[in-house]
């Protein structure tokens, strides 16, 4: 097989429902030069009979134990992959015919951004559209670093190709956070490089209950951990403020949370973290201590509620 252009990787987990419909969108693309590389974390049979039968040479498969880490699944990708550009899609979204070649063009059109990203579409289980959205979509380009830690820059990564090689300088995916692990990998490309964009929706990302950013806690913790990192790394004082105020937010969330959950040990290590960082909001003090005396059977109901 000739060497492709993009390699694309993609991570799956028992999702036969939908990565048929992820793997189809690769193989509708306007722009052919590609090879698709599914990394399939221990799923099912099922999944596995699906998987061994690939369409053509274009699409390999490799089946690991399960680790339940995306990071370390995505980075397996990207360890095999030959293209000069990767691109990134999960296995329960799917991509527009056009995605490839509108952000390739997009990409070569401004050879010093080395990495780029596009608008989205958001879907339910069923693939039909979500309508509703709480914070408008903007499309940030250049120098976004302090929008990717505000998460003003709205990334999801299946809109997300960048060089194979500068993915690869600034280590892929953290192996060590299992959450957020996407927004960390932005973050350290934004410090290294200005970001190109696509304001065309290119890319579906869907919403089912089978999500894996459904654990609240774990999320929470993940902000905490990316902004300790950041904080470590960013160049201006300004931007170490914010990322030492993010972090004590989302410990102050996180207690809470495990106290909902009656995760004593868990909160009483968050706590000590909070207390460590400096965490003074009045506010979010007040919410663990009242999350840590809620009856039982309502704690429960409450972080049920929450992880929905």
């Amino acid at each position: 097989m000739t060497a492709p252009l993009v390699s694309v990787v993609m991570p799956t987990f028992n999702r036969l429902e939908y990565v048929r419909a992820a793997v189809a969108s690769v193989y509708a693309q306007t722009f052919a030069a590609w090879e698709l590389i599914v990394v399939d974390d221990g799923s099912g049979d099922e999944t596995h009979r699906f998987l061994r039968d690939t369409p053509d040479e274009r699409m390999s498969v490799v089946f690991h134990p399960h680790t339940g880490v995306p990071a370390l699944v995505r980075n397996r990708g990207i360890a095999l992959a030959r293209g000069r550009y990767v691109a990134f899609l999960d296995s329960d979204d799917r991509w527009a015919p056009e995605k490839l070649e509108h952000q390739l063009a997009l990409m070569e059109s401004m050879p010093a951004r080395r990495w780029s990203y596009t608008a989205v579409r958001r879907i339910d289980a069923g693939g039909l559209e979500i309508h509703s959205r709480s914070v408008p979509w903007v499309p940030y380009a250049g120098s976004i670093l302090e929008q990717v830690l505000r998460i003003d820059a709205q990334i999801a990564t299946p809109t997300v190709m960048a060089e194979l090689a500068f993915v690869r300088e600034v280590g892929g995916f953290d192996e060590s956070m299992r959450f957020v692990e996407d927004y960390d990998l932005w973050g350290r490309m934004a410090l290294r490089s200005e970001a190109a964009v696509d304001s065309t929706p290119l890319a579906d990302v869907r919403s089912h209950l089978k999500h894996f950013t459904s654990d609240r806690a774990g999320n929470l913790a993940g902000w905490a951990t990316l902004y300790a990192k950041m904080e470590k790394l960013v160049p201006t004082r300004r931007l170490r403020t914010l990322c030492r105020k993010r972090k004590r937010e989302h410990l102050l969330s996180l207690a809470a949370q495990q106290a909902r959950s009656r995760d004593w040990a868990g909160m009483r290590q968050t706590v000590g973290a909070a207390a460590r960082a400096g965490a003074a909001n009045p506010l979010g003090w007040l919410r663990i201590a009242r999350a840590a005396a809620l009856p039982q059977q309502h704690a429960h109901a409450t972080a049920a509620t929450k992880s929905d």
